[in-house]
This record gives structure tokens, sequence and C-alpha cells, in this order.
């Protein structure tokens, strides 16, 4: 736990902070040693809302910060009003990020609160995350970086401290789920929302639907197909013939004219595999 004394000590810098808390075990891992280190009076965490949050995910932050006491506040962010977000760029979560941090600066500055902290951990760097370049342009600090604490260690520390999820797969959000350059609109996102619920019911535990859409020849109406990603170590459930039969039945209800399955499995990021590396974080 040395580590997360260390964590603490980092924090005792300041003396009100805010916090960017998406419900993920890296922002709650940050808010925990917040509220340890400044006490709750003098921690605010603050959750983004838009259609590319989950209801669940909403929800649940409410929960989490109650059980460690911290208070918490919602706010709604308009990226879906910018055009370059709905665009669906490469660098997509860039507008996303500099849209939330430019609405939690204004809360900041209104509330009197030091700084601005968020749950980018230091494995994060080495991924294609432009949403990084938002938090560096806003000034926000990222301590779980300035540390270099990774994913395994953050899971780790927060096993020992009890907090409930720490095992929590990574759930980003709702748009991550479109590929590129196809637009990002609130119907898909339901859509999306809607066939996640529906395999998170039956029980499966980190997986992705993907959204994709199909031009027909000669048919300004396109095609909606959803690819299914379940981690490989839950992939012999999804081949049970009844669950695959409902997965297909409901997943036809929301509106999907097909429904696929990745037989590699979940992999974090797939739509990412096309962007040069040289991209990484610019």
């Amino acid at each position: 736990m040395n580590r997360y004394e260390d964590l603490k000590d980092f924090l005792k810098k300041y003396k009100r902070v805010i916090v960017a808390f998406s419900g993920g075990i890296d922002s709650y891992f940050v808010l925990k040693a917040a509220v340890d280190s400044l006490g709750k009076e003098n921690v605010l965490a603050v959750t983004g809302d838009s259609p590319s949050l989950k209801s669940a995910e909403k929800h649940q932050t409410n929960i989490l910060a109650s059980e460690i006491g911290a208070e918490h506040k919602i706010i709604f962010t308009e990226e879906m009003e910018n055009p370059e977000y709905i665009n669906n760029p490469t660098n997509r979560c860039f507008f996303c990020k500099d849209e939330l941090f430019t609405k939690l600066e204004g809360v900041k500055n209104e509330l009197k609160y030091d700084v601005i902290l968020d749950g980018t951990n230091h494995d994060d760097l080495s991924d294609y995350r432009p949403g990084f370049r938002a938090s560096r342009n806003h000034g926000i600090t990222s301590p779980l970086v300035d540390l270099k604490f990774s994913k395994n260690e953050i899971r780790e520390t927060a096993k020992e401290l009890g907090l409930t999820i720490w095992n929590k797969p990574s759930s980003p959000c709702l748009s991550s789920r479109i590929p590129y350059g196809q637009k990002v609109t609130v119907e898909k996102l339901s859509m999306i929302e809607k066939a996640e619920e529906v395999l998170m019911q039956l029980g499966f535990n980190e997986f992705r639907v993907r959204h994709f859409e199909i031009q027909q020849n000669g048919n300004e109406e396109k095609l909606k197909l959803a690819k299914v990603d379940i981690s490989l170590n839950e992939m012999k459930n999804v081949l049970n013939e009844d669950i695959f039969s409902e997965i297909h039945c409901k997943l036809n209800e929301i509106g999907y004219d097909f429904v696929t399955l990745d037989m590699g499995g979940l992999k974090s990021g797939s739509l990412n595999v096309n962007i040069k590396s040289s991209q990484t974080n610019n």
C-alpha cells in the first residue's frame, strides 16, 4: 500500500479538487484517494452525462460516490451538438473530452476548486488516446500518469482497499462502438445500449456490440449489422444454442438486420487498428 500513500501525498498539495468521474476503476481510485487525503468536504466528483453514456453507468456513479462519501454532481455535456464530433473522425474523442473539460472548468471556477483531476493511467499513454490531448490543453492533472500507476497496479491496490469495482471491465463510451467515418447519432447509440443490455441480462461480463451500416445497391436505406464481441473466457457460453438464438432474436427486435459474432473474441480498441501508431496521443 506504499504506492497508495504516495498517491495521497501527491494530492495533499491541493486544498479542494474536482475529480472527473466516469464510474470506471481508474477515476474511482483517484476519487477514493482524494477523499482519504483531503476529506470528503474538499472533493467533488463530477460525471458528464450525454447520449453516449449508458443509463446504467450513470446510475452506478451515484452509488459508487456515495459508498465513499464523496459529493457527486452530474452535468450534461453537448458534444452531440458539435458536427466535428458527430462526423466521427479518428480524433472524435478529443471533441468529447474538450467539451467535458470546458464544462468542468466552469464548475471549478464557479465553486472555487483548485484543480481538476482525471483517471488517466500510465498504460493509457501507449494507446491511441486523442482525449489526452484535450486534457493537456485544459491543464487537467492526471496523478496516475505522474506517479506511473499501471492498470494492474490500480486494480490490485483497489482490491486491497476493498473497492467494490476493483475488477470492473473497462467500458468506453457508446460512440466507440461506431466505426470512424460513420456518423454518431442518438438512434445508433440507443440501439447499441439496448443491445448491450441484452448481453448484460444474459450474464455476460466483458463484451461490446459494434454498430455497422451497409449500403444496399439501389436502396437508400442502409442495413444495420451488429458485431458482437465477447471475451474469449465467455465464448463457450455465447455458443450455447439457446443463448445464441436469444441474442439473435432480441437484437433483431432492436432493429439489427444482421447479428454476427467475432470469433476472435473481444479486443479493446479494435476499431483503432488501422490508425497509425504515430498518431498516439498527439
